[in-house]
């Protein structure tokens, strides 16, 4: 008999913010020159966050690779402009709420329930960030994978 994952929030749980920026780099940007996305979720005083590479269709389900990158300032799930010091701006295509879902599989680093605010109404999907397997990734490839499954 296999293992069950709880997929439903508990009544304790609380929503907390989250959003996607598009952000294009900057001549002194330095970890990468690609236009992408940052993915951030709140998370008490900081804000957790991942980077994928540019999604044009956030309307249907998908998986990328994605990076973890250093926490954020929780100021950026507000900031849309120029980042200074030639870093480039950011753009958000894309904010609501979250809440964290426990996961009995180990390989998931973060599991959500995601709600977001459009002109047709509220949308809901599931996030999963997972830690990807296998001896032909690279040192410089992404060691983890974003799979964003939308709810119809």
């Amino acid at each position: 008999m296999g293992t069950q994952e709880n997929t439903e929030p508990s009544a304790a749980d609380s929503w907390k913010r989250f959003v996607v920026l598009r952000h294009d780099v900057g001549p002194c940007f330095e970890r990468t020159t690609e236009t992408h996305l940052d993915w951030m979720f709140a998370t008490g005083d900081t804000s957790a966050t991942w980077s994928t590479e540019l999604i044009n269709d956030l309307e249907n389900s998908f998986e990328v690779p994605c990076l973890k990158l250093a926490d954020h300032r929780l100021a950026y799930l507000d900031h849309e402009g120029d980042l200074g010091g030639g870093r480039g701006r950011v753009r958000r295509i894309l904010a609501g709420e979250y809440m964290q879902l426990t996961s009995a599989l180990a390989e998931v680093t973060l599991k959500a329930a995601l709600r977001w605010q459009t002109e047709s109404g509220v949308r809901r999907g599931l996030l999963e960030i997972v830690q990807r397997r296998g001896e032909k990734l690279s040192t410089a490839e992404p060691r983890s994978a974003l799979r964003l499954s939308i709810c119809r």
